[in-house]
């Protein structure tokens, strides 16, 4: 009977671990210091309907990371990586779709005033992902911003 108690403490311990190592959507504290982790400068906040939001930059340019599927602000189960330019010269809905054409994984846009924006979602639900795939997703979205940056000609 000892090892069965035994054996099932250090499965929850095992798995606790496994999950303290991974970024979770429901803990956004959390995906903020991976994103520090990785020299990104964050500032926690909040969307305009009271989820979280952390701003950073890449480059020259800021983002957001909008977390979704939250419960009150809380148990979020993904986050959407966004941003925007403000351009001299609006550009067109045609424009905009070539870049979406030939990407597979982010999706741009123009607002009304023509200015585009990119943004890639994330599921980060339930334990969520390694500490290494959110790693390898941040790296992949500032690679998808300088792409994006070449297309606009910022």
């Amino acid at each position: 009977m000892k090892r069965i108690v035994l054996a099932a403490v250090l499965a929850c311990t095992a798995q606790a671990a496994m999950a303290q190592d991974n970024v979770s959507a429901a803990d956004p504290e959390g995906v903020m210091r991976a994103m520090q982790e990785e020299g990104y400068l964050t500032k926690m906040g909040l969307d305009d309907v009271g989820d979280p939001k952390i701003s950073s930059k890449v480059l020259e340019s800021n983002f957001s990371v909008f977390f979704y599927g939250c419960n009150n602000g809380t148990q979020c189960t993904s986050v959407q990586f966004s941003s925007g330019y403000d351009l001299d010269i609006p550009m067109n809905a045609k424009r905009i779709n070539d870049w979406n054409r030939e990407n597979r994984f982010a999706r741009a846009f123009v607002d009304d005033e023509g200015d585009p924006f990119i943004r890639m979602d994330v599921v980060l639900a339930g334990d969520g992902n390694s500490v290494g795939s959110f790693s390898y997703n941040l790296d992949f979205w500032r690679l998808l911003i300088e792409d994006f940056e070449d297309f606009i000609d910022w």
